[in-house]
């Protein structure tokens, strides 16, 4: 299954018997510090988007984190140790998240060039519940980056036309 709109995709492939890669990306019309430094505006998170609202804790390699998403009209809150972290490129974690799924999910802002960027999620959904729910969960993650990418390219522009 696929989402696409002029320059993002979102798509799931199945990798095993129970193990789902979600892949999504946006270019978007900006430097890559600008794009990072929307994204990690943890204070204002909630105001552009609608399902990862919150990220409070210590923003580094190995940092306790906690994030709060919205999944089906539901807030939840989850822990996580920040893994993949390079400052101003990438971060992640990897994590039990729902009926002992793992969510194995990263962002990672690519620069295409000085004024464009690729702005990337990939995410994992395997163990636990991934054999009954598995499918449908990877489907509904793929819409809630698509959507997210979208919402982080909107208000990339929208602060890049305030300046």
């Amino acid at each position: 299954m696929a989402v696409r709109k002029s320059s993002d995709t979102a798509r799931v492939r199945k990798l095993g018997r129970s193990d789902y890669r979600i892949v999504a990306h946006i270019d978007i019309d900006a430097p890559g510090n600008e794009v990072w430094s929307v994204l990690t505006d943890w204070e204002h998170l909630a105001d552009w988007n609608s399902s990862f609202l919150a990220l409070t804790g210590d923003f580094v390699e190995g940092g306790q984190v906690r994030t709060t998403f919205r999944m089906l009209g539901v807030k939840r809150h989850y822990e996580h140790e920040l893994m993949d972290f390079i400052e101003g490129r990438q971060f992640g974690w990897s994590d039990p998240f729902l009926f002992g799924m793992t969510d194995h999910h990263i962002f990672r802002v690519e620069p295409i060039d000085s004024d464009r960027t690729r702005f990337h999620q990939t995410d994992r959904v395997y163990a636990g519940a991934s054999s009954v729910f598995g499918a449908l969960t990877a489907r509904l993650v793929m819409r809630m980056h698509a959507r997210f990418n979208r919402a982080l390219a909107a208000e990339v522009a929208r602060r890049r036309a305030e300046h």
